[in-house]
């Protein structure tokens, strides 16, 4: 029986915090939606902020002191601020701006009706695509990319790639569902000689060859639109990259044989994947955020266990696997 002489035999904080965290995570997601963060370069008062963002002045101010009581602003005499990585991340005047990307992750990654899938099952006939084309929002998630791939992603691949082929190196590179295209536009910046073809869905090519423009790559960076797991390619390249992208082919082995045919005796292929474990229980971050997903009836995610024996299978050479979810894989 509980007494106030002893102490709980477990310390019940990991319980109680995720309330909280819900809490803070709305309270971001509404400084977001209601552009708060673009403002606030400057310390502003909220009355004065509640004029031009046309909202009440008291409730305004109400979120403006929830958002720095959870060190998203600061406050002085009262006036608000953003902090420098607030102003970094969630202004939309700045080069880095995730507000997008974390709306759009919100919504599909929603878990409000949990309970009532657990209990029923996934809605009848919900997709016709079991590899999530008709759930997923491919366009938005490689508009996404374009900022988020540069949160240490694509500076950790482009030192990886650096291992692989010389700065002046001629070579060919296919970047399968390739969308936002950022780490072939990032490989025709570092490697003078390389030409990159990006391959994905026709919706996504058309915000890919933005991006290229939008970098001036465009002679160096092309694109081709069609469907990965129908379509053939119909050519060979030294270096692939299939960046997350494996757990949406249906049939691994069948991918593995399509890649390792695309692939030029002696190439590279690199594969970045979710880091699943065999009994899907970790990470904790794609298990969550994929589960929505999967309650709706979808199957995305692939154990790395079984890409890798995928690729082994088809002829592939795992030569560099010290980072768990990227590696390098070679043609024998």
């Amino acid at each position: 029986m509980k007494t106030a002489n002893e102490m709980p035999l477990y310390n019940a904080e990991k319980f109680m915090r995720k309330s909280y965290e819900v809490l803070e995570a709305k309270v971001m997601y509404a400084g977001i939606e209601l552009g708060v963060f673009n403002h606030l370069r400057k310390p502003t008062r909220a009355d004065e902020l509640a004029v031009t963002l046309e909202c009440d002045k008291r409730n305004l101010e109400l979120l403006l002191n929830a958002l720095t009581s959870i060190g998203f602003l600061k406050k002085e005499d009262d006036f608000f601020s953003n902090l420098n990585e607030t102003d970094y991340y969630l202004n939309s005047d700045s080069d880095m701006y995730l507000g997008d990307h974390i709306l759009y992750w919100r919504d599909m990654t929603s878990l409000d009706g949990i309970t009532g899938l657990v209990r029923n099952g996934a809605p009848k006939g919900h997709f016709e695509d079991e590899n999530g084309s008709d759930f997923f929002d491919f366009r938005a998630m490689g508009q996404g990319a374009r900022n988020t791939m540069y949160l240490g992603r694509v500076q950790k691949f482009i030192q990886l790639v650096k291992g692989y082929f010389k700065p002046n190196q001629a070579f060919d590179v296919f970047d399968m569902g390739g969308g936002s295209g950022i780490l072939s536009i990032e490989i025709a910046r570092n490697f003078e000689n390389a030409s990159c073809v990006v391959f994905d869905q026709k919706r996504v090519i058309e915000l890919t060859d933005e991006i290229i423009d939008s970098y001036e790559m465009q002679d160096r960076v092309k694109t081709l639109s069609g469907n990965f797991v129908e379509d053939d390619f119909t050519r060979q390249y030294d270096f692939i990259i299939a960046s997350g992208v494996l757990d949406f082919v249906g049939d691994l082995d069948v991918m593995a044989e399509k890649l390792h045919k695309t692939l030029k005796s002696g190439g590279y292929l690199y594969v970045n994947t979710h880091g699943i474990n065999k009994v899907f229980t970790a990470p904790s971050r794609y298990i969550l955020g994929w589960l929505s997903s999967h309650l709706n009836g979808l199957d995305i995610l692939k154990p790395d266990e079984l890409i890798k024996e995928s690729l082994i299978k088809a002829g592939f050479e795992i030569i560099d696997d010290s980072d768990g979810t990227n590696c390098i894989v070679r043609k024998r």
